[in-house]
This record gives structure tokens, sequence and C-alpha cells, in this order.
């Protein structure tokens, strides 16, 4: 721990540690601040991410600075950071429920609303991106090119979600909510303040 951090210790909250240790994400406050999951993260390295700094904030009790930053929505989850982690602090799961908390408060509406429009895919195809989505100025030509490389790699020409797992996955979200979630988002009905650009 760096002497900043050790001078602050006195001035630390635990209040968002300890609602992500209710939601079962534990070691957060093992982490060392050695960088490692900085120096390895995908997100990190093409935008403002960095969870030392989102870290530091928690530790701090700045709970309005961390939930309605834009740097929270940049992880991808892919969970490098976490194999990389002498602590093993799971930075993933502790992301997901700073975004929940964010929700809950009232940001990240326009972000969501991005992510629903890849939910609305799943709810009606199976799938979260189609070929159009790749170039939205021509999306016949983007199927196109999708049906050529997938008879290049020996594939079908379009990939095609059975009707019995659609059925499936349509059960799964009505129960779990996630249907009237992405509904609500994608008709504005949904009332979310604009997260902050800078951190």
């Amino acid at each position: 721990m760096d002497r900043v951090s050790v001078l602050l210790a006195n001035k630390w909250k635990w209040s968002l540690l300890d609602e992500a240790k209710r939601w079962g994400v534990q070691r957060i406050e093992e982490c060392l601040s050695c960088g490692a999951c900085v120096g390895s993260c995908p997100a990190a390295r093409t935008s403002s991410y960095n969870f030392r700094k989102i870290i530091r904030d928690v530790m701090l009790g700045n709970e309005e600075k961390v939930l309605s930053s834009r740097e929270i929505w940049y992880c991808f989850y892919c969970f490098y950071c976490t194999s990389k982690c002498p602590s093993m602090v799971e930075i993933p799961y502790f992301i997901m429920r700073l975004r929940r908390m964010a929700m809950e408060r009232g940001y990240g509406g326009g972000i969501l609303r991005v992510l629903a429009l890849t939910s609305s895919n799943l709810l009606k195809h199976g799938v979260s991106v189609l070929p159009s989505d790749y170039d939205k100025m021509n999306p016949t030509g983007a199927e196109e090119a999708m049906v050529k490389l997938r008879k290049k790699l020996g594939l079908p020409p379009v990939m095609k979600v059975s009707e019995k797992a659609l059925g499936e996955l349509k059960t799964i979200f009505e129960e779990t909510g996630f249907e009237g979630e992405v509904g609500k988002l994608l008709s504005g009905k949904g009332y979310f303040k604009e997260v902050s650009e800078k951190y």
C-alpha cells in the first residue's frame, strides 16, 4: 500500500464494500494497489478505466463520484484482471455490483440504452449482434459479407437459433424480468441521470 493510502486510511468508509459483500463480492479491501489489473486490462488500454482509482474512491466513501462515473461502464467482464491479481480480488463482480447500484440511483441510462439494443436482438433472434449491426450505412452489404465469410469457414450461410432455444430464452427473459427492463429502457420510460464524462 502506498504512503498516501496509509495517510488516508483513517478516512476510509466501508458502506460500498459492505454493500458488495452482501451480494457475495469478496476481498475488495485486499487490493494492494499494485496495478497488475490495470496493466493487463484491455478496457484500460482503450479508455480512462482504472480500477485502482475506482477502489481508492470506494475506500474513501466517494460513492456519488464512483456511481455517477462513466468508468464503471467500461469493464468488458473478461476477468483477465482477476487472473493477474495477486489477491484474487473479484473486480468484475464488484463492477457488476457498482453498475447495479448506479442504476438504482438513476445513473447510466444512455449507456444502458445502447446495451438494450443488443439485448433486443437477443430477445428477437437469440444472438446479440446481427450482421447488419456491423455496418449501419450498408446493412445489406454487411450481411452479404458475413455469408461469404461463413461459407469460407465451412459454416452454413446464416446462423440460426432453433425455435426450441428461442423459446427457452424467452422463458428465462420473462421469468427474470429481463424482457420488461429492456422494453422500459428502449421506450425511454425509465428516468436516468447522465453519467459524468470526467472522473
